[in-house]
């Protein structure tokens, strides 16, 4: 097949089963030969596709979508460990638009999976970065964007502060245009915010109106709410959906030029309605 470590990546066993992950291009020419050998052979999979942009298409870009590639690959974290938010302004129903009061927590037992890495997502896709590199993000001047403290919790209440930061992001972008495409709603809370997703079939292609990003930062998070939920009005054994991020090509150059891995990063299109 010739499919060797470059697009091979192997996980350890998961419910007596050993995941296996290939990524190539839709035009290789063993991604049919692949597909023939699997269907020979009787295995089942799943295909998650995505599109790949050139650096000279994310440089012209208005704003990138920032999207994590495999958030287990990050750190459990967030309110199930012990950090905080402010519920005041959130959908009752579904926890959206609660606002992040504390430091984060990430649990402690967990730690290996931050070791040689300069930036990684929390299983709920909050972005973590090395000192250095929030040292970098922060030199730039790059707007919409503060630190909140990292956090190593564990079970008996010991807790000691990590040399890493957390992005924040402090502007919200109006809602997507609705010629957005790959995006899916399939069980929607009342109050239109939460509960969003994505195919694993179809990229998801981002478009806003232009008037809706006059007051865009270099750093931003959709009005959109994504992933699953389970909330019923006691934050500290709630899973709450989280925004996405969207950044200026300012802001992908810092991470691309200190290697940064694990973040697939596609433009946005800005549309005329």
């Amino acid at each position: 097949m010739g499919c060797g470590p470059d697009v091979v990546e192997m996980f350890g066993p998961v419910l007596k089963r050993l995941p296996i992950w290939v990524t190539l291009d839709d035009s290789d020419e063993r991604l049919p030969r692949l597909l023939g050998l699997l269907k020979q052979h009787g295995v089942k999979w799943s295909e998650f596709r995505r599109d790949r942009y050139t650096d000279d298409e994310l440089e012209a870009a208005r704003l990138i979508f920032m999207d994590v590639h495999d958030a287990m690959d990050g750190i459990f974290a967030g309110p199930r460990v012990g950090t905080r938010y402010d519920m005041s302004e959130a959908c009752s129903s579904c926890g959206s638009g609660a606002r992040q009061t504390s430091a984060m927590f990430v649990d402690g037992e967990r730690l290996q999976s931050l070791e040689g890495k300069r930036a990684a997502p929390t299983w709920y896709h909050d972005i973590l970065v090395d000192e250095k590199l929030a040292g970098a993000l922060a030199d730039s001047g790059a707007t919409g964007l503060s630190f909140r403290g990292v956090f190593a919790a564990f079970e008996k209440r010991a807790q000691f502060q990590l040399p890493w930061q957390q992005l924040y992001a402090t502007h919200t972008l109006p809602r997507m245009s609705p010629r957005s495409t790959g995006i899916d709603l399939p069980q929607p809370c009342p109050c239109g915010r939460s509960c969003f997703g994505t195919f694993w079939e179809i990229p998801p292609r981002l478009a806003y109106r232009a008037s809706d990003l006059a007051d865009a930062c270099d750093v931003n998070v959709t009005w959109e709410w994504f992933g699953y939920v389970k909330f019923n009005g006691d934050v500290s054994d709630s899973v709450l959906a989280y925004p996405w991020f969207l950044v200026t090509p300012k802001v992908w150059r810092i991470f691309r030029d200190a290697g940064v891995t694990g973040f697939d990063w596609m433009p946005i299109r800005v549309v005329e309605e």
